[in-house]
């Protein structure tokens, strides 16, 4: 998994920063293809848009009087009820009855190609066969884990599920039918088994989380060296899950992304770095670039542009727009827009709900966006620049790394000072210099260096853990214990984050610093 637009910070090796900009994405894959239609009043069409609306008792219940019908749009559908269920292997045994290959149902509320649905269903079946389950029946969540060792952070799971959702329903009036499903994977290969989404697409663009089948699937924090903002991702992908319920998966992608960038960071205080780097100047050095695409051709996912440039100047298009969009419409404008896509083209409710289409809003936007100062984007977020010396500066960064790891701290220090410029903002190298000051017993210089978030060009958990552990050392709570609790939202498996932070009681981060020692990771240097 890759951070999209991120050059330098992709090449640096173990002095790397985690992922800065991820992509967690809803996709819909079915290419379009002659479909065997049905009338809207049937059975099978009310379940389909049941379970659209992961209603799955309303579901069960048209279908409970077909399942002896020789149909296979009937099987389909109670294969499709099975997945969005997580009975992965009971949707494998209804496809398999009969040859699939050929097999499209559309109808409202369903577009399905039996042949995707048998795969997909294997392929869930192969990656749930170990999973493990937890379920906390209060909270209404149930999460599997493919690794059991990822079971540490379920209580953050659980806190993060309860407070998206909250948020969901206050902005989007979301309702939630229990339980929250979601799947917490190994790799890139099992998130597209899971899926459907093509594995090299997943690479490309740096893919961590899909929502799809009435299920978020998400990567472990440990599939990334240095961890991503898991907990971000896991509220982007919950967004779409209630953008999908309430628009009966009628809303364009533009409107799906956007608004589950705008959500993503909702549902907890804000932090610093939300923001950065700015949605505007990215859109700008895109459209200067010619990455830019309009918002009504983004395709079926943006998880399947051509590359991870591509999908960050998109994101950065439909996080740009809908805030715009939002911002000069009345309270309320995105949920009676999502509403309306129940019934009507999006042009149709985009007229009914705001009285402007797509077009004029599109000429709009971009006109406020000509008309804004230009915002300064480092370098070190790619798009077609790159730091001056980034070679020499990854070389000296992987010299002090080893020169620390052998108890060399001074020579270290040589090396990680011989770096200047724009660089020196990558929060990686901002945590190794830390870390080399700490072991010279020069803390209050250490602290220094890792203090201010504005120094750094993103967040990082590294960099939280030990601004957090200096912080503790020096007796500021008030500034370690938030930096922590950042620090556990990227990389919460590390033994500086995890470790670092048991109170002499115990408490949910010592089974999280259980994982972490049997996962075992070489400290710095000794890799």
């Amino acid at each position: 998994m890759m951070s999209p637009g991120h050059r330098f910070l992709r090449v640096m090796r173990r002095a790397a920063l985690a992922p800065v900009l991820t992509i967690a994405v809803a996709i819909s894959l079915a290419p379009p293809r002659e479909a065997r239609a049905r009338a809207p009043g049937d059975g099978v069409t009310r379940a389909a848009i049941a379970i659209t609306e992961h209603d799955y008792d309303r579901a069960r219940a048209e279908l409970a009087g077909l399942e002896a019908v020789d149909d296979e749009a009937v099987r389909v559908e109670l294969a499709r009820l099975s997945l969005y269920e997580g009975d992965c292997d009971r949707a494998v045994r209804l496809l398999a009855r009969s040859d699939p290959s050929g097999l499209h149902v559309a109808y409202e509320g369903s577009d399905v190609h039996g042949r995707e649905l048998l795969d997909i269903s294997r392929g869930c079946a192969r990656v749930t066969a170990a999973t493990v389950v937890e379920k906390d029946a209060a909270a209404g969540v149930e999460v599997r884990f493919q690794d059991e060792d990822d079971r540490a952070i379920f209580p953050l799971v659980v806190e993060t599920t309860v407070k998206a959702r909250a948020a969901l329903t206050r902005d989007l009036g979301a309702t939630w039918p229990l339980p929250t499903r979601i799947t917490f994977v190994r790799d890139l290969l099992s998130l597209s088994a899971m899926t459907g989404l093509p594995y090299e697409a997943a690479r490309t663009t740096g893919t961590v989380g899909i929502a799809k089948w009435g299920t978020v699937t998400i990567l472990s924090p440990r599939a990334s060296h240095r961890g991503y903002p898991w907990r971000d991702t896991l509220a982007h992908e919950l967004t779409h899950l209630a953008v999908t319920r309430a628009s009966l998966d009628r809303a364009p992608l533009w409107l799906q992304e956007g608004v589950a960038k705008l959500e993503e960071t909702r549902w907890r205080e804000p932090s610093p770095f939300d923001g950065r780097p700015p949605p505007d100047a990215i859109v700008q050095r895109g459209v200067d670039l010619k990455l830019d695409v309009p918002l009504d051709r983004l395709g079926p996912s943006i998880a399947m542009l051509p590359s991870a440039d591509a999908a960050m100047v998109a994101f950065a298009e439909v996080t740009s727009f809908v805030r715009f969009l939002e911002a000069r419409s009345p309270e309320g404008t995105l949920q009676r827009l999502l509403g309306a896509l129940r019934t009507m083209p999006v042009e149709g409710a985009l007229r009914e709900v705001t009285k402007l289409d797509l077009g004029q809003w599109d000429a709009e936007w971009r006109g406020d966006l000509s008309r804004k100062p230009r915002a300064v984007l480092s370098p070190l977020f790619g798009l077609g620049s790159r730091p001056p010396d980034a070679r020499s500066a990854r070389d000296r960064a992987r010299l002090a790394e080893l020169l620390l790891g052998r108890g060399h701290a001074s020579l270290a220090r040589r090396q990680i000072d011989r770096i200047t410029g724009d660089v020196t903002q990558d929060p990686s190298l901002r945590h190794l210099r830390a870390r080399i000051l700490e072991s010279a017993s020069e803390e209050v210089a250490a602290r220094a260096v890792v203090r201010d978030p504005a120094s750094v060009v993103a967040s990082s958990g590294p960099w939280w853990a030990i601004r957090g552990r200096l912080a503790r050392s020096a007796g500021d709570g008030a500034e370690a214990d938030p930096s922590f609790t950042e620090a556990a939202a990227h990389d919460p498996f590390s033994i500086e984050t995890s470790c670092e932070t048991i109170a002499p009681t115990g408490g949910r981060s010592s089974a999280m610093c259980a994982a972490a020692r049997r996962w075992n990771l070489a400290d710095i240097g000794r890799d």
